[in-house]
């Protein structure tokens, strides 16, 4: 499945699965995802990341 609209079903498939599954999803490389209750630690580490990154992706950002 590629398809945004599989994604309900493969989710649903892989819960129905008798053991450990591996879901392999496509994101956009632009969204940022997020815990749905965020610490100050990890706002602080991704905070630290996104600088890091933008001082040694070429171009910037």
């Amino acid at each position: 499945m590629s398809r945004a609209e599989d994604l309900a079903e493969g989710v649903s498939r892989a819960f129905a699965a008798p053991g450990p599954v591996l879901l392999d999803v496509l994101t956009d490389l632009e969204e940022i995802a997020v815990p749905a209750e965020p610490t100050i630690q990890q706002g602080w580490g991704f905070a630290v990341a996104r600088i890091r990154e933008s001082l040694t992706s070429p171009g910037g950002r």
